[in-house]
């Protein structure tokens, strides 16, 4: 049929959630609004976890995040954006935190992450304030006070 519409997103939603794809919008995170991009964000109140910048362009920058954050230099695929290190490649690596433990993974960066001096090839256990390296920016990880 020539110049029919494909389904809006919302229909094509709805539809879904009817036949048990995916669930409600309630269970989704809530999002802000960010420089005209809409990301899901946490609020250090509903926060764990805390990602410090400890040296670098960005020093004393921090993101609160729960259960895991990207880090990169581009703010449309990482919530932890560091601009400023030209470094940094757009999705640099990927902080998850398991039940016990906090696992990095470098992202198949150009210039690799470092823990301890060495370069994380697959992912590397973290320990809370353990310090890596992303580009020319040093972090750590510090749970919330």
């Amino acid at each position: 049929m020539e110049g029919a519409r494909p389904p809006s997103r919302s229909r094509q939603r709805h539809a879904a959630e009817e036949r048990g794809w995916i669930t409600s919008r309630q269970s989704r995170p809530a999002k802000k609004q960010v420089g005209g991009l809409i990301s899901t964000r946490t609020k250090v109140s509903d926060a764990m976890y805390i990602l410090e910048v400890v040296s670098g362009p960005l020093d004393g920058k921090t993101w609160p995040f729960d259960r895991e954050i990207t880090i990169g230099r581009d703010d449309t695929v990482a919530a932890a954006c560091i601009t400023l290190d030209r470094y940094v490649s757009r999705r640099h690596a990927h902080i998850r935190a398991l039940e016990d433990e906090l696992v990095l993974t470098d992202l198949a960066s150009r210039n690799g992450t470092k823990v301890g001096g060495e370069s994380v090839n697959g992912g590397a256990k973290l320990a809370l304030g353990d310090r890596f390296q992303i580009g020319r920016t040093t972090l750590r990880v510090r749970r919330v006070d």
